[in-house]
């Protein structure tokens, strides 16, 4: 889920949050921050989600027909466990180049000091420490639920706070971002190579171009480190992430998805092992991954947060890539809307830096 900038009325967490965000710079650049309205949906409402699908050949990709179930599946989860309609307009094929080829070079500029850049291994952990720290904090992360949903996947430790949590979680994070270095792609070169396609920054500016669509699905492994907006999920499985719902100009929800079939399609040792040994028939990944897919939706409608280690809550995340065993436990009856802080519409905020979006519009 991407950056919620602090809007606790408390003045004392106020002070504190707007000196760390000074310091550390709020979304890794810029300060102008606004927040996007939050998108009014009704119970039983029909919503139309616009759908891309931008591919890499040298990646292993769903065809149309995955495609179809997958979406199909997301309708269902959302409807039985968010209570809305999702309508999906037909996919629209895009090639990945041209896809990035629509961020602003401006804002992209702006942002590119927020990379680790773990490829020339150039990267300051300390200051990634840093930004998991007030990524957590201006979330309102509680030490207790986060550690108790990432204990399992980490080595063992007991931090007294979220600083110390922060640290364990920064050193976990780059020492599985290297494995993801050793997985061959189609051509057996490494699936992470020289482009910028694996960059969550550069997905997480998309938005601030002229984007004709509400949901991204690609087939591109986005696995990367940066020093603002990593979630605990995807530190311990080693900067992976599966989705994220960012700002969007040109969509009607302020937001849009994008959204990586990767951990679903690939079958190498690594992330069989995320997987807890899971393998999935190319029925069974399409439907995961819709399945999930209505997590990201739920961030998207509603700007919901992340209720860790309640696993009845479809807003709660994947424990690594145990996709089959989420999908096992999750029941709207037992964690419906409003039910939990996380749970309520507008509880994560979708921010956008109004200076970037100038720069995006100038010529």
């Amino acid at each position: 889920m991407s950056l919620t900038c602090p809007s606790d009325n408390s003045l004392f967490k106020r002070l504190f949050l707007g000196m760390v965000i000074f310091l550390l710079g709020c979304k890794g650049a810029g300060s102008e921050w606004q927040k996007a309205s939050v998108p009014l949906i009704k119970p039983g409402a029909t919503v139309q989600i616009r759908v891309a699908h931008a591919t890499n050949g040298r990646l292993a990709r769903m065809s149309p027909e995955q495609l179809q179930i997958m979406l199909a599946s997301a309708q269902r989860t959302v409807r039985k466990e968010l209570g809305v309609h999702v309508v999906f307009t037909a996919v629209e094929e895009i090639e990945l180049g041209r896809l990035f080829a629509r961020i602003p070079s401006s804002v992209q500029n702006a942002r590119i000091k927020s990379i680790y850049d773990f490829k020339s291994g150039n990267g300051d952990k300390h200051k990634l420490a840093q930004g998991i720290h007030t990524t957590l904090t201006e979330r309102g992360t509680k030490l207790d639920d986060a550690f108790a949903f990432a204990a399992p996947y980490l080595p063992p430790a007991h931090p007294k706070d979220l600083r110390e949590f922060s640290g364990l979680l920064a050193n976990v994070m780059m020492e599985r971002l290297e494995q993801w270095r050793h997985i061959p792609a189609r051509d057996g070169a490494p699936v992470l190579d020289t482009s910028p396609y694996n960059e969550w920054i550069d997905w997480d500016t998309l938005g601030y171009g002229e984007l004709p669509y509400d949901l991204v699905i690609t087939n591109q492994l986005i696995a990367s480190a940066e020093y603002v907006d990593v979630d605990v999920h995807s530190a311990i499985r080693g900067g992976l992430t599966v989705g994220t719902t960012t700002y969007s100009r040109s969509s009607p929800y302020g937001s849009y998805v994008f959204w990586s079939t990767f951990p679903f399609l690939d079958n190498s040792e690594h992330t069989r092992s995320l997987r807890g040994g899971e393998q999935y028939s190319a029925v069974e990944a399409a439907e995961l991954s819709g399945a999930y897919l209505a997590h990201e939706i739920g961030h998207l409608l509603f700007q919901f947060g992340h209720p860790f280690g309640q696993k009845t809550c479809i807003m709660n995340p994947v424990s690594m890539l145990r996709f089959r065993e989420w999908q096992r436990q999750i029941d709207s009856s037992a964690c419906p809307m409003g039910s939990r802080p996380e749970m309520t519409i507008g509880a994560v905020p979708v921010y956008f830096n109004a200076g970037w979006l100038r720069m995006s519009r100038e010529p």
